[in-house]
């Protein structure tokens, strides 16, 4: 089964925030508070990613996968980065979630793919994200594609974890 990628439109913002809040569940249980997790709210989600889809100008853009029509993942990416003292030229993952279903079918490489191919042809030379760092399974896949922790991290204290950055060059 193929992948189409495409950019988010206004019509795909419930299919993302279902994503986005079902991804959480899955991939942060035992890692982060359950109560965190309960909290989360598909309809609070979609009515942030409304905002995000229709503000969003190249290089900022939001990318969905689909998988038989149905959007099955997505990638949000931020140009220029929102870290602190990071070079001009580097841009930031800032989200990347795969329907749970789908997870290992090739749904978040081929969108990640796509997103580090438009911003290296969009001249950004550096990219950057940032993972829990207790989510083995999330910093072996980033991995893959090249990401390497760079030793900055971060505490969330909403989230009761530590996040890490890994980043690589385009």
């Amino acid at each position: 089964m193929s992948v189409v990628v495409r950019p988010a439109a206004d019509a795909d913002a419930a299919a993302i925030a279902g994503i986005h809040v079902r991804g959480w569940r899955a991939a942060y249980r035992g890692l982060v508070p359950d109560a965190a997790l309960a909290a989360l709210s598909a309809e609070r989600r979609e009515r942030g990613w409304r905002d995000r889809i229709a503000a969003s100008r190249a290089p900022s853009v939001t990318l969905v996968g689909e998988l038989d029509g149905i959007v099955a993942g997505f990638c949000s990416v931020i140009a220029p980065t929102r870290d602190d003292g990071a070079p001009p030229w580097t841009a930031e993952v800032a989200a990347l979630y795969v329907e749970p279903l789908r997870w290992r079918g090739g749904v978040g490489g081929t969108l990640l793919e796509c997103a580090l191919r438009d911003l290296a042809d969009d001249g950004w030379r550096r990219v950057t994200l940032w993972v829990l760092e207790r989510n083995d399974a999330a910093v072996a896949f980033y991995r893959r594609f090249g990401f390497e922790p760079d030793g900055a991290g971060k505490e969330d204290a909403a989230l009761a974890a530590r996040e890490v950055r890994m980043v690589r060059a385009l």
